[in-house]
């Protein structure tokens, strides 16, 4: 029950995977006189379990490595492409322009101006090259990005942001919903009824202000749970007996405040809402002027290869402008296209989460003011609810450790048949 509210996994999962790991670190098992199993693991059990698994200590992490690396490596090269992408439209278009017009050039001095301009100036220094080659880097800043809100971006970041956004702020929701169910379970002794999971489940929008309880069943899938009814009041209480003891205390809240953001509570599950670009609004206009400023280039190329005096006065020059038009059009459109789409998926999940965390809240705000039946409910839960059992090493009565002391086995077999029946 610790590990399974921890981790916010299943029971049978948390079972079966603490099994695995005892018999590959050589842990102890120890049962209580009422039946419950404590796991006891040696110290450096973490390091002994890589040792011994090649696929945890080498392949699982050059698989991860290894899609990081690519994830970011594909993202990173659209938004640097931006600069490779203005400097060769205008560059054609110069020397298209040239071709056509060589007096006009030598009126400008025969074209050696000493640069030209590419648009508005943002913030970009030769370092921000370093972190181009850290795979991590997107996953990095979108987490410093949750916690400090908007700040000031280099030139690769400020396009990226606009274009890709900076990731899913409820990376990791799922597993604190599920870590927060666990230790609601544990604080209510393993016993809960239908409205105290509420404000950690999704309803169905049809459920909200029915009698309708189908909304639990995930979590009694997932923590062993049974419905049981109160014969003093008839009411459905859930109750979750793998889960009313422990090993000491409650295993869950330091895992789940690890990864929580800021305003995060424990009386409700809340999602985040997602931001289009965590970049300053200067930063984000200066990101589009660049956009624009290399697609109004690009439909500016297309007229002029088009041109029947520019193709006549310099044909190699088009038909190599041309094989790379195609691609140049794309991503010029794709620049804008890619977060058009971002902006109005975005504003529908926003919808949902908020109609999602209304839900929630709702249901934790009658949980401090609990009407009458509400009330009762909440009694019936009281009195179902088991004595929380925290298991140590003191009542102890089997140990698979070596040099344990012997016990009565029939003594023991009569005690488990007592607990869990014939």
């Amino acid at each position: 029950g610790d590990v399974a509210s921890a981790a916010g996994c299943k029971v049978s999962e948390a079972e079966s995977a603490m099994t695995a790991i005892a018999a590959d670190t050589g842990a102890a098992l120890e049962v209580s006189e009422l039946g419950d199993i404590r796991y006891v693991f040696p110290k450096g059990a973490r390091g002994a379990l890589g040792q011994k698994s090649f696929k945890i200590k080498t392949v699982e992490p050059a698989l991860e490595t290894a899609g990081k690396v690519g994830s970011y490596l594909a993202r990173v090269s659209f938004g640097t492409t931006l600069i490779a992408s203005i400097a060769i439209v205008y560059a054609a278009i110069f020397a298209l322009l040239s071709s056509r017009d060589s007096d006009r050039d030598d009126r400008r001095g025969g074209g050696s101006g000493g640069g030209m301009f590419f648009g508005p100036r943002m913030y970009f220094s030769p370092f921000d090259f370093l972190w181009y080659w850290d795979p991590y880097y997107y996953e990095r800043r979108a987490y410093r990005a949750q916690l400090e809100g908007a700040r000031d971006m280099n030139f690769f970041e400020a396009v990226f942001s606009f274009v890709f956004g900076d990731g899913d702020p409820n990376a990791e929701f799922e597993r604190r919903r599920w870590a927060l169910v666990g230790l609601a379970i544990q604080r209510n002794d393993g016993a809960l009824a239908a409205e105290q999971l509420a404000p950690f489940l999704d309803r169905p929008d049809d459920a909200v202000g029915t009698e309708d309880e189908s909304f639990v069943l995930p979590a009694l899938t997932r923590f062993g749970g049974v419905p049981e009814v109160d014969k003093a009041s008839n009411e459905i209480v859930y109750r979750f007996e793998s889960m009313e003891s422990t090993a000491g205390g409650f295993a869950g809240i330091e895992a789940v405040l690890e990864t929580a953001p800021r305003g995060f509570s424990t009386a409700m599950a809340e999602e985040e809402e997602i931001s289009f670009s965590l970049a300053t609004r200067s930063q984000k206009t200066m990101a589009a002027a660049l956009g624009v400023f290399n697609f109004v280039g690009v439909v500016a190329l297309g007229f002029l290869v088009g041109d029947p005096q520019v193709a006549l006065r310099n044909p190699e020059l088009v038909a190599a402008v041309t094989a790379l038009l195609p691609g140049l059009q794309a991503y010029a459109v794709s620049f804008f296209a890619i977060p058009a789409a971002r902006w109005f998926f975005t504003r529908r999940k926003n919808e949902a989460i908020r109609a999602r965390n209304e839900s929630r809240l709702e249901a934790s705000r009658a949980l401090m003011r609990p009407g009458k039946l509400l009330q009762t409910k909440l009694d019936a839960a009281k009195r179902e609810a088991g004595a929380r059992r925290v298991v140590t090493g003191d009542d102890s009565v089997y140990s698979s450790a070596k040099g344990a002391a012997k016990f009565d086995e029939e003594e023991f077999d009569r005690k488990l048949r007592e607990r869990n029946g014939p």
